[in-house]
């Protein structure tokens, strides 16, 4: 099988090289590398162009594509990706992530072994699992409040994120695919592309486009797939707007996904509420300065949100 992957950067050549070096070191080598840039610097433009001229060129397999896009938009620059992607697989990777050298070896396999597989995600390691009684803490409310089950699908209340933060075990049907590596079969991606309403740095982007795919294909997480994520410092939102998009991002995918019945808002609002609730928690434990910009970022977000009921 073939793949493609589509790389949206900005403002990270030091971590782009590290995740390319890796794509190098891959059993089976893609098709193409597609990477879209959005820095503010020339910088990433000649790494790739010494990447061409200095470590791709030696073996002659990979065609790597630059292109430069001006707007700062994860999602478009996803989808300006997917209209050039070649192969029967598409991949989407973060800049910041650096994958084991069998990683595609993995994914492929999974979807040579069954036809009706739409979608794979591979395995985030980490180095130490969560613990404590904070952590137990957390667990516990995400569930009483119907936010997160860690099984990858969507809660009733609209919720719900693909598993992160924890290694997986075994192959696990999903809803939601986490975007720092998603792969997916071409096929699914001609009519169901990124939607271009979330902007910039985005948020839940990844969950709404794999919950799409998922109504009409099976998704699965495999252990096998493994890779770390970085999660950089570099070109990162500011903590306080970033979480009033995250509330008008929980709405939009609300709408457009949820049945629409007042019992419905009233669950809706409910999660939301145990997500403030959870990051008040947060603040009173660690007092420190992001944890109240956190707080208050998501309780003006939910403060525009009961004013307006809508976004633009």
């Amino acid at each position: 099988m073939n793949y493609s992957i589509i790389v949206p950067t900005c403002n990270r050549q030091n971590d782009l090289a590290k995740l390319i070096d890796s794509i190098l070191l891959q059993t089976v080598l893609p098709l193409k590398v597609i990477i879209v840039d959005q820095s503010d610097t020339g910088d990433t433009k000649k790494y790739i162009e010494d990447c061409r001229k200095q470590l791709l060129t030696k073996s002659n397999k990979i065609e790597v594509i630059y292109i430069y896009q001006a707007k700062k938009s994860l999602v478009a620059a996803r989808n300006k990706g997917i209209d050039i992607a070649r192969g029967e697989i598409v991949s989407f990777l973060d800049d910041d992530v650096v994958l084991f050298e069998d990683y595609y070896e993995q994914v492929l396999r999974y979807f040579r072994n069954d036809e009706k597989l739409g979608g794979v995600g591979g395995n985030v390691m980490i180095e130490c699992e969560p613990q404590g009684w904070k952590w137990k803490l957390r667990l516990a409310m995400l569930k009483i409040f119907m936010l997160h089950n860690y099984d990858g699908k969507m809660t009733v209340s609209g919720f719900g994120y693909p598993i992160v933060g924890i290694a997986i075990d075994r192959p696990m049907q999903v809803e939601m695919l986490s975007g720092c590596n998603m792969n997916f079969r071409s096929e699914h991606l001609k009519n169901d592309k990124f939607d271009e309403w979330f902007t910039g740095y985005s948020y839940r982007e990844d969950a709404e486009l794999s919950y799409r795919i998922s109504r009409k294909a099976v998704l699965k997480m495999i252990p096998e797939a493994k890779l770390y994520h970085n999660c950089s410092k570099a070109n990162r939102m500011d903590i306080q707007p970033k979480k009033v998009m995250e509330v008008k991002n929980y709405y939009y995918v609300y709408k457009k996904h949820a049945k629409k019945t007042m019992a419905s808002h009233i669950v809706f609002f409910y999660s939301l509420s145990g997500l403030w609730i959870i990051y008040g928690i947060e603040f009173l434990c660690n007092g420190n300065q992001e944890k109240y910009r956190q707080l208050q970022g998501f309780t003006e977000g939910i403060v525009r949100l009961l004013k307006t009921k809508k976004y633009p």
